[in-house]
């Protein structure tokens, strides 16, 4: 399979050192005016040209910044059929209806956004414990996730409305929306709060949104660009117990080591429990969510199908949600 890398930055980079070891790849191409393919190691994968060939790929990668992904990945359904697409998937609801119309004329194709975080090892161990688990059906989540920002933050593209879209929502938040859609099934905004509180970027550093599920399961989300210790962390509460995931295997670190708590419902029969069960920890050392995306990614496209997660499907609800919120707000 010859693929396609559209964007070398943090996440092409990923991709591309995924993608040179997997043995369904012959061929990566490699396209980005903005970098120096001497300095990255990558002229004989670079494509030193203007035009992109896109006809001469089998799939395509897209890892650029948000104002230019739905253009990329409408290109690349209609050239090759086959794209994986990093999130968002657009900078707005409109971007993403036009790659949904694009899409819908290639049945053959096999499209994908990168939501990897539901594929972390403690959402999936996480799952895992609900319904027949052991833990019964959920009651409700609520979820934190956000980090410093940083002395370069106001110069990120990422905090530049006209290129990201939005803001703290849309960059971190939205895979928290995904995870409490993975287990809650589809959702709908009841209210929310957006603020830009400290960076003063035009687009919100921190997020508050209140979400239901159609059996009127709650959750709530916090997404914030002013916790200054580096947060990942979401609780689920169930009808025999409760999981508290915290930490996220990641290059730096900064998130904490990943581990997920298992506490279970105990009442009165064990006065000295109540209100402070026993509690199982795990501890998670390894994370193969990129590679499970990848891998997912490439077989669908060897057996012409969709892929089982990640669909188009998923990331329309997930943009629907934050369209909601931002109108809801008169944000985005």
């Amino acid at each position: 399979m010859r693929c396609l890398i559209l964007g070398y930055g943090y996440m092409g980079r990923t991709r591309h050192q995924l993608l040179k070891g997997h043995s369904a790849v012959k061929a990566i191409g490699i396209f980005d005016p903005y970098i120096d393919p001497k300095k990255e190691n990558i002229q004989q994968e670079y494509l030193n040209s203007p035009d992109i060939p896109w006809d001469a790929f089998d799939a395509v990668f897209v890892c650029t910044p948000n104002h230019v992904t739905a253009q990329y990945v409408i290109e690349g359904l209609k050239h090759c059929g086959n794209v994986f697409c990093e999130k968002p998937p657009g900078r707005n609801w409109e971007e993403l209806c036009g790659i949904d119309e694009a899409a819908s004329a290639r049945p053959d194709h096999t499209l994908v956004f990168g939501f990897n975080h539901r594929l972390h090892p403690s959402v999936q161990t996480a799952k895992a414990f609900i319904g027949k688990g052991g833990l019964g059906e959920v009651l409700y989540m609520k979820g934190s996730y956000g980090k410093s920002g940083g002395s370069k933050y106001r110069e990120s593209w990422r905090n530049h409305r006209a290129t990201s879209g939005g803001g703290i929502l849309l960059d971190q938040g939205i895979h928290m929306l995904d995870i409490f859609q993975f287990f809650l099934g589809p959702l709908q905004v009841v209210d929310a709060v957006l603020a830009d509180l400290f960076w003063k970027c035009d687009v919100e550093d921190n997020a508050y949104v209140l979400l239901k599920s159609e059996k009127g399961q709650p959750a709530f989300l916090h997404s914030s660009a002013t916790l200054w210790k580096h947060t990942f962390h979401f609780e689920i509460g169930c009808q025999d117990g409760y999981l508290t995931a915290s930490g996220l295997l990641t290059k730096s670190g900064s998130y904490g080591r990943e581990k997920l708590v298992i506490g279970r419902r105990q009442f009165e029969e064990e006065a000295f429990a109540l209100g402070n069960p026993r509690e199982e920890i795990i501890y998670f050392d390894r994370d193969e969510s990129w590679q499970k995306e990848i891998d997912e990614f490439l077989q669908a496209v060897q057996e012409k199908r969709q892929a089982t997660y990640g669909t188009l499907t998923e990331a329309k609800q997930v943009m629907a949600l934050i369209r909601d919120v931002y109108q809801r707000t008169q944000r985005g």
